[in-house]
């Protein structure tokens, strides 16, 4: 695609994504931000505007999701990086509850995704387990 994986590393500590560690990887966040911004100070009509930045942003994140696909982890960094995915996860999952039952929300979207987020980690231990 249009980024290369020896411009980035893999953010351990800050989140996730990438961080650039080279000068083409920071002009390479450059040349995706300043269309953004250029486009949104432009009259253009609003619906014109909001396809153009979509269409910028859909090809940021599949070109992030390539370069992050190139980048060689070794075993441990990607039991590492599991386990604190895991663990965000369930993070995630107990503040929502915990949010639900405060304030009363009972939006089936919601309940969708907390059940589903469960049944997807209960299936895939089941799978990792037996295999």
């Amino acid at each position: 695609m249009i980024g290369k994986a020896k411009w980035f590393k893999i953010r351990k500590y800050t989140g996730w994504g990438l961080t650039p560690v080279t000068w083409q990887g920071w002009l390479y966040i450059v040349l995706f931000v300043a269309p953004i911004a250029l486009i949104n100070s432009i009259s253009l009509d609003q619906n014109i505007k909001n396809i153009f930045i979509l269409t910028l942003i859909a090809l940021f994140i599949i070109d992030i999701i390539h370069i992050m696909s190139q980048i060689k982890k070794d075993e441990r960094e990607r039991l590492h990086e599991a386990i604190a995915d895991r663990n965000a996860l369930w993070f995630m999952i107990f503040v929502l509850l915990i949010g639900a039952f405060i304030n009363q929300i009972v939006d089936p979207i919601f309940i969708i995704a907390i059940v589903g987020a469960t049944l997807i980690r209960a299936g895939t231990q089941f799978y990792l387990r037996d295999k």
